[in-house]
């Protein structure tokens, strides 16, 4: 079942009659374990738990709360319980095993009741290592990413939506950012189940060669031989200064790329669709376009979720579901902090309810970005007509360019941003090493 049994983790499946996920070397007829005897390392601490601090400076050992075995014991077994997990860890051979397979020690979960620290674990992790000092993302590192982007060459003038301190950090609840200095640089890096990954190239000034080396050992030190290790969201502007030094840039999904005035117009056969759509929802449901207020929160989450149940009565694939119940986190950290993270909103109301809501930011003086857009999917043309007005407020406050993002890879968003006859396709890359 592994090809090695030190290194290798499980990976759970969906249950096949239930919510919720199942091993899948469980047998549900036996309630036993089809290969207990030989099951990797993380099954047998279970339900101890290997995993960095905060701030990634020192292992820990500590107990899943998930557990309802262990919430029924009192501390004293568990404490001696853990002593002799720590003895066995801290052993050379499960030593060596840890160190060649980083990924067996997970990131920080608040839901982890911590033990102990294990020194002799953490000092064997730091031999050998790139000292990098991390620090965990918060709001206060908006400007700080916001200066190091301005002054990085390759996302000044039409920059991807990933260039941006909002894009990244309303998806928290699903990653764990933290950013580092590198050769001057900086690198916001996410910690994810798979390893952590860079989500942007390193920004600021100067040549690329010493923090992007620099980037990539500090990824394989933490990650192992997982795949995970890459750089992503990189713009052309880098691509040919990154394979000249050899490193592997594979294209990915492209950002959509309007005319403001096109979109706020709608001029012409090209959009005699999208045109027709917005006359409809006027002329049937008269909607009032207004700027979102935080009072307005709740509704929209109820919009959401309202949305999310329509979406699934017309049917969606896996990937597209997935990507369904990954969003709600987002807006929420989205509507109820979008003043501290630089956004603008509008809502559209029918009968004084909120049927769309929508909310953008400025990625430089002439492009703006729409980052989340909801529209009561019943209500004909409600989505193009807060398109369409949130369009208009941005052109008449100076944009140029209109970025609606890339379409995740679901052909239904492909058509829906085709709709609009784009004006580019703003090429997005994905950067790793070469294989050895």
């Amino acid at each position: 079942m592994f090809p090695d049994p030190e290194g290798s983790q499980i990976e759970l499946v969906p249950h096949p009659s239930e919510e919720g996920y199942l091993c899948p070397a469980f047998d549900p007829a036996t309630f036993q374990c089809r290969m207990y005897e030989v099951r990797p390392l993380d099954c047998r601490l279970y339900p101890f738990a290997l995993m960095w601090d905060a701030s990634r400076t020192e292992v820990l050992l500590g107990w899943d709360t998930k557990c309802p075995y262990m919430r029924e014991l009192s501390s004293a077994p568990i404490g001696q319980a853990a002593e002799a997990v720590a003895r066995w860890i801290e052993e050379e051979a499960i030593l060596e095993t840890l160190v060649r397979y980083p990924r067996l020690i997970g990131r920080f979960q608040d839901d982890v009741i911590v033990l102990r620290p294990l020194a002799r674990l953490t000092e064997r992790l730091r031999q050998d290592r790139l000292p990098v000092r991390t620090q965990t993302l918060t709001i206060e590192d908006r400007r700080r990413l916001e200066s190091a982007l301005a002054e990085s060459p390759g996302f000044q003038t039409l920059p991807l939506a990933a260039a941006s301190f909002a894009f990244h950090y309303i998806w928290r609840h699903r990653l764990t950012y933290f950013w580092a200095d590198l050769h001057g640089h900086l690198c916001l890096f996410a910690d994810s189940p798979d390893g952590i990954f860079m989500v942007l190239p390193p920004l600021g000034k100067g040549p690329l060669a010493d923090p992007v080396a620099g980037a990539f050992r500090f990824m394989r030190e933490r990650n192992g031989s997982s795949s995970v290790t890459r750089i992503d969201n990189v713009p052309e502007a880098f691509v040919e200064e990154l394979q000249a030094a050899g490193y592997v840039v594979t294209a990915g999904e492209p950002d959509y790329l309007y005319a403001a005035e096109d979109l706020a117009d709608l001029a012409g056969d090209a959009y005699r669709s999208p045109r027709a759509a917005c006359n409809r929802f006027v002329r049937e449901h008269g909607g009032v376009f207004e700027p979102y207020d935080l009072r307005d929160q709740p509704a929209c989450l109820s919009l959401f979720r309202e949305w999310g149940e329509q979406k699934q009565r017309a049917g969606t694939d896996d990937w597209a579901q997935a990507l369904l119940e990954d969003a709600a986190g987002a807006h929420e950290a989205a509507l109820s902090g979008y003043e501290e993270l630089g956004l603008t909103g509008a809502v559209v109301r029918v009968g004084g309810r909120i049927r769309a809501y929508t909310l953008g930011l400025w990625l430089n003086q002439s492009v703006f970005c729409i980052l989340l857009e909801v529209a009561d999917r019943d209500m004909v043309g409600a989505g193009p007509f807060i398109f369409r007005e949130f369009c208009r407020q941005a052109r008449n406050k100076g944009a140029w360019w209109i970025n609606t993002m890339d379409d995740s890879g679901l052909p239904s968003l492909a058509r829906a941003k085709h709709w609009y006859r784009p004006a580019r396709l703003l090429p997005n890359h994905t950067v790793t090493e070469p294989r050895r």
